[in-house]
């Protein structure tokens, strides 16, 4: 009997988990991280971030293995193309918000050599209710020929 009470009790349980889904659940996924074909500029790092169960704010993202890293958004004034840095992005509860090539973005300086080696780079994003969700970003290398990373290819020095 009480083995059958057990079996009963778990399948209930399981039927509750399952209706909570995924669908509100703060997360970070396709991390990439274009390399610049050009040394010394820095590379560009792409994500898809799905809000949770209430409004937050991205604050930051870093990593110990880049010299600097700062969120930009490539904007469109005048028909000119041009970068700013900014401070936050807002991600609405239950929403998706991309980092993407033309848009909000990440500008990374000077990714260190084991990261570039091993094809990943260990990130740490950091929102305004004091979430931190690590990643690991995919390194790519882009060749010269392509260009398709306008974001780092376009990079003003002086930022």
């Amino acid at each position: 009997m009480t083995k059958q009470l057990s079996i009963f009790f778990a399948s209930l349980a399981a039927v509750f988990l399952s209706s909570c889904g995924q669908g509100d659940v703060l997360r970070v996924d396709d991390v990439v991280v274009n390399l610049s074909p050009v040394d010394g500029n820095p590379a560009s790092g792409y994500a898809t971030i799905y809000g949770g169960p209430e409004d937050v704010t991205l604050v930051s993202v870093t990593s110990d293995d880049v010299m600097r890293m700062e969120m930009h958004e490539t904007l469109d004034q005048d028909g000119m193309a041009s970068m700013q840095s900014i401070k936050s992005v807002p991600i609405p509860a239950g929403e998706k918000v991309k980092f993407e090539p033309g848009g909000k973005h990440l500008m990374i300086w000077g990714v260190g050599g084991g990261s570039v080696a091993q094809g990943s780079l260990k990130m740490l994003f950091i929102f305004s209710n004091d979430d931190r969700i690590e990643v690991q970003g995919i390194v790519k290398k882009i060749g010269a020929a392509d260009s398709s990373d306008k974001d780092a290819e376009n990079t003003d020095s002086a930022e």
